[in-house]
């Protein structure tokens, strides 16, 4: 129960830290967020929280489309991961 209230309030926090980005899903499990930059450059990413999270690192998906480039994709990707498991 505990780790469901921990994934609530930092969720919470994140919403206040980035009012920028919306979140329309938010549950124990997992956070759908998209940002919109400008009317054409939007991105959506899956925020997962695996079993035992905090002590294993979050799993981040920048879902694709036709404005965001496989590189680019990947380049986030790879660097949202890094910066979860860097987190304590």
């Amino acid at each position: 129960m505990s780790h469901h209230k921990s994934i609530q309030e930092e969720v919470a926090e994140a919403k206040s830290m980035f009012p920028a980005v919306n979140v329309p899903t938010s549950t124990p499990s997992f956070l759908i967020a998209t940002y919109q930059r400008t009317p054409y450059t939007k991105i959506k990413m899956t925020l997962t929280f695996p079993d035992g999270y905090p002590t294993h690192p979050l799993i981040v998906n920048i879902d694709q489309d036709a404005v965001v480039p496989p590189g680019l994709k990947k380049k986030l990707e790879k660097e949202l991961n890094t910066v979860a498991v860097e987190q304590p």
